[in-house]
């Protein structure tokens, strides 16, 4: 069997191919088994869902809890969190596909689960519909009544949490505070990538969920010890790679775990086995080229002010002040009034973010396109 390329994206295969992260592991496996919720933020691409999954493994092994990990970046009204939920949980309780039906008809009844085969894989699947004329909410208190009855200590990771203030209904914050304040077997673990959007949903004084959880922000791998993965890496498959070269990948890519891996993916999938500063360039470069297709479709997305802002930014890597009088000079970038709403506007479509006083472009790759070629 062919061995497997160690730095893995967009998934999570095993402790073995997981850098780092002790602290926030530890923080959270506390948190776990001390039966308190608790709030992840971090910015994209630093691998908040490889750590959740990461922590679920850990406890998987050990066979005390039920876990349930929910994406809910595609869910857009309540319904179809419901829905979500639903197919999250059927199946985890009991082993048999029949018993399963039968266990959660039983206690679920606004909801049908039925059988079905997944085009892809050939393999059954379960999907769940609303049965006709059902209010959403009716289904949301059969679930969390259902998760009562069950006898083990369930842990709920809902991710991209703030996806919930933009359904249509006004009162989802309420309703789900109101059920989990109730249930005792289960702990939840809310994560996002909208600081701003969290901490208020958690920490603003007239909201449902003032207070209900405790903090933890996921910041990059320290670079150290982010080298010494990367060498360890490349030495187990028989690559030779300097401290300068790994450094370089650091550099191209600010550090962000997603960012570091597809390097370093593609440089080991190349199969050179020595890796210099050359072959990292050339790597590097060509992983703009094949994504020029989608930075020209933002470009097009953009108006000529958004997108001038935004080169600008890049060129710098980080901005303080934006509407400062030698940042527009030198980009020639007009008015005040123009670069206020530009900078509204990237922030909205989330071309950039704020780190602390610094804006950036959010897209390490992308950045690094308009830098080198706008």
């Amino acid at each position: 069997m062919k061995k497997i390329n160690p730095f893995v994206i967009g998934k999570y295969v095993g402790p073995e191919y997981f850098c780092d992260r002790k602290d926030e592991t530890q923080s959270i496996v506390n948190a776990i088994e001390n039966q308190r919720n608790l709030t992840l933020i971090s910015h994209r691409r630093l691998g908040k869902t490889g750590l959740i999954l990461h922590i679920f493994n850990h406890f998987f092994r050990q066979g005390d809890l039920v876990l349930f990990y929910l994406d809910l970046m595609h869910t857009n009204d309540l319904n179809s969190f419901v829905r979500s939920l639903a197919k999250a949980i059927i199946g985890k309780f009991d082993k048999r596909t029949t018993q399963v039906l039968k266990s959660f008809g039983k206690l679920v009844r606004s909801l049908r689960p039925s059988i079905t085969i997944d085009p892809a894989t050939g393999k059954p699947c379960i999907e769940v519909f609303l049965q006709d004329n059902t209010n959403p909410e009716t289904s949301l208190d059969e679930i969390f009544n259902y998760l009562k009855h069950q006898k083990k200590h369930v842990v709920i990771a809902l991710d991209e949490f703030q996806q919930i203030t933009h359904y249509p209904e006004k009162n989802v914050e309420a309703l789900l505070r109101g059920h989990i304040q109730q249930i005792n077997n289960t702990n939840f673990i809310f994560s996002g990538s909208h600081k701003h959007m969290l901490t208020s949903i958690f920490g603003d004084y007239s909201r449902p969920f003032y207070q209900s959880t405790e903090f933890l922000e996921l910041g990059k791998i320290d670079r150290e010890t982010y080298k010494v993965f990367i060498t360890e890496k490349f030495e187990q498959g028989k690559f030779n790679i300097d401290p300068v070269a790994v450094e370089l990948i650091l550099e191209f890519t600010n550090d962000y775990t997603y960012y570091v891996q597809f390097l370093c993916n593609k440089l080991y999938g190349q199969n050179i086995k020595n890796i210099t500063n050359e072959l990292i360039t050339e790597t590097f470069s060509a992983i703009l080229k094949e994504q020029e297709v989608v930075y020209y479709n933002y470009r097009n997305l953009l108006t000529e002010h958004q997108f001038n802002l935004l080169t600008a930014i890049a060129k710098e890597e980080k901005v303080n002040m934006p509407t400062s009088k030698a940042f527009i000079k030198k980009y020639n970038l007009g008015a005040v009034s123009s670069i206020n709403t530009a900078m509204k506007a990237l922030l909205t479509k989330e071309m950039i973010y704020k780190e602390k006083k610094y804006y950036r472009v959010y897209d390490v790759f992308f950045s690094k396109w308009l830098k080198c070629y706008s």
